[in-house]
């Protein structure tokens, strides 16, 4: 039976197709029955029409979900400055910004209280459901970290604290920005009016303005300090095992075995950007599928 009260978000492009079919594959195969939506760059829609293992999950296209200028704009990336399109549709703008812009923008076709996103490079290897990103007190999680944060991550927070006009003074440094992220719907729909108002513009209009934000800073800022935590709760990241740092997937056929065994960990992230091909670590995530299914007591 799905559960309505979370729904699972990934926006995604050709280039990931594989990785998005080994999700959707680890979806199903650990029992999730949670719906999952995929927001696909409209030109790479006929690719992911007969994806396999589509159960519960509803594609669409990135026209539905960005403003159109925005939407002109991402399909110039690339083209030379001498091409025609060029002149019309403005700055070109990277698909990594707006698949950024798609997470915030998922209200739009989203309505569970609970929108929990996933890159495509996310593999579940045991069952999850909405309990796992609730806090006991029945708030959303909101995951924040204080022991992970190197300089970088530490400037996303900044910038997002000066964009939505917050004082850093005296506010310890922490990271929003984990994988998977949860988001609360009326959160970001009250943080996109909060932009508007603040800057007198379409919200993803002022982000550009100001200079890219990260969606999972700002998001996180804004539920922190503007909201003050009415609705979600802070929640070190729970779910996840990373072989994020090219070292760590370098490594991965050595480690993965003691690194997944050894955590409570529902997910596997394997940072796409270190060019792993999933069917290098397919393996692993086989292994991992079939120590759960033998861990279910027979019935």
């Amino acid at each position: 039976m799905t559960d309505p009260t979370v729904t699972l978000l990934t926006p995604t492009y050709a280039g990931d197709f594989e990785r998005f079919c080994l999700q959707r594959e680890s979806i199903e195969r650990c029992g999730i029955e949670l719906p999952h939506v995929a927001i696909v760059q409209h030109e790479d829609l006929p690719r992911f029409k007969d994806l396999p293992h589509q159960r519960g999950l509803k594609l669409i296209s990135t026209r539905d979900v960005l403003p159109r200028h925005i939407e002109r704009r991402r399909t110039v990336w690339g083209v030379r400055r001498r091409d025609p399109r060029r002149w019309f549709s403005g700055k070109p703008i990277h698909g990594w910004a707006t698949q950024q812009f798609v997470k915030l923008a998922s209200p739009l076709v989203i309505q569970s209280e609970g929108i929990v996103c996933l890159d495509s490079d996310l593999v579940f290897i045991r069952h999850t459901n909405s309990a796992d990103f609730y806090a006991a007190d029945g708030k959303l999680h909101l995951y924040e970290s204080f022991d992970d944060v190197d300089a970088e991550m530490a400037e996303w927070t900044g910038r997002s604290m000066k964009f939505l006009g917050v004082k850093a003074t005296r506010k310890p440094v922490s990271r929003f920005t984990h994988s998977p992220s949860v988001l609360h719907r009326q959160v970001l729909l009250d943080m996109q009016q909060y932009i508007e108002k603040k800057y007198g513009r379409q919200w993803i209009d002022a982000i550009l303005q100001f200079g890219m934000v990260m969606e999972y800073s700002t998001y996180g800022v804004f539920a922190k300090y503007v909201d003050e935590l009415r609705r979600v709760a802070p929640t070190p990241p729970p779910l996840s095992v990373y072989f994020w740092w090219p070292e760590e997937v370098a490594e991965i056929e050595r480690t993965f075995e003691s690194r997944v065994a050894g955590s409570e960990a529902k997910i596997v992230a394997v940072q796409s950007n270190n060019g792993l091909s999933p069917a290098k670590y397919r393996t692993l995530i086989e292994r991992a599928w079939n120590r759960a299914a033998a861990s279910v007591p027979a019935i």
